[in-house]
């Protein structure tokens, strides 16, 4: 019952807080100048006339999935508040080249917005590596709630001057290890070589527990995994693991969930400074409406998907979480008061998240 209501919360609450709102007006941009008028509410956007803009937004994973569906219908809403001034191409599957890639392209300019899990902006900026700690939320259900209170709309605005806006996050779920392994303990992980992520964040978290965290880029984990490379596959969610067929290559999957990591959707800042208070209001109205669908669809997705991958004869394997999160507490010593993490913000986490229960 608790999980249920949370949800239902969350859900209903994401609209308007999941994401970041605001920002200042600009005259640098791709296409004609925008009209400078005054910024209207949500509920009186009109199209209007102005100018037009053809946007492109990368996406890693693949098309037809959660992530994929999200920004579809961001850019169907965009175009319908915009009255088609505002089109958006969604290029799914990497097509536009790694996580990291379309970051650097997003934050130069040549590239107007992406997606990717927070881990990846570590190398950008440090406001997003409170996501890295190891359970650093008890579910994902307390994690959204305080995402929709305050997090979500704290840590975009702590993006400003970085080349980014953050328009907000989708779900993309928690972490679990996939290996050819049994791994129920944490004990069980000493020597397993796992892809992680680049985080060296995350990458510690399992050197915390004795494994041998390797970077794999996301496009060559399943041939690592095939080759032997790597005995074990991290840094991914359930719903990734089944859309990049990782499950094809483990016989096990453990239910760990050490890291809650949301999917950072950014816009180059100058490109959203450049727009008109009007036109700001019509693309984060599209995108606060697209993440309640697309938290919806990832929830469905996920159990779906988790039903097909015991089909396919990979055994999912549930772990007393209480004692990773001893296991990798270390984490927590090193990093804390470093790397941009403040101990006054885990501190009003925790409390948030006890006020929960």
């Amino acid at each position: 019952m608790k999980k249920a209501i949370a949800l239902f919360l969350a859900l209903s609450m994401v609209i308007s807080l999941a994401a970041c709102s605001g920002g200042s007006q600009g005259t640098s941009g791709n296409t004609t100048p925008p009209t400078n008028s005054g910024a209207p509410s949500n509920d009186t956007i009109s199209p209007s006339d102005g100018p037009t803009y053809h946007w492109q937004v990368g996406n890693v994973l693949a098309a037809d999935q959660p992530w994929d569906l999200g920004l579809v219908k961001f850019a169907e809403l965009l175009n319908e508040y915009s009255g088609g001034r505002m089109e958006l191409t969604v290029q799914s599957g990497g097509v536009l080249g790694s996580e990291i890639a379309m970051l650097e392209s997003v934050q130069m300019g040549t590239l107007d917005f992406s997606i990717c899990s927070t881990p990846s902006m570590s190398g950008f900026v440090d406001s997003q590596n409170y996501f890295d700690l190891p359970y650093l939320f008890q579910s994902v259900e307390d994690a959204w709630a305080i995402m929709d209170d305050w997090l979500a709309a704290d840590r975009c605005a702590a993006l400003e001057g970085s080349g980014f806006k953050g328009l907000g996050y989708f779900e993309n779920g928690t972490y679990m290890v996939g290996s050819n392994v049994r791994i129920e303990h944490p004990e069980d992980m000493q020597g397993v070589r796992v892809r992680s992520h680049s985080s060296n964040l995350q990458s510690d978290s399992f050197a915390a527990i004795g494994a041998m965290p390797l970077s794999v880029a996301w496009g060559d984990t399943y041939t690592s995994l095939q080759q032997h490379t790597i005995d074990a596959v991290s840094g991914t969610t359930l719903t990734n693991m089944y859309g990049g067929k990782f499950y094809e290559q483990v016989k096990y999957i453990t239910m760990t969930n050490h890291h809650f990591i949301p999917s950072l959707v950014v816009m180059n800042e100058d490109l959203w400074n450049s727009l008109s208070s009007e036109d700001q209001e019509i693309v984060q109205k599209a995108f606060n409406e697209a993440v309640v669908y697309q938290r919806e669809i990832a929830f469905e997705y996920a159990e779906t998907y988790k039903n097909n991958i015991v089909d396919s004869g990979v055994e999912i394997i549930d772990v007393d979480t209480a004692e990773w999160a001893e296991a990798m507490s270390s984490v927590y010593d090193k990093y804390v008061g470093t790397v941009g993490i403040d101990a006054d913000m885990i501190t009003r986490i925790q409390e948030a998240e006890a006020a929960l229960q």
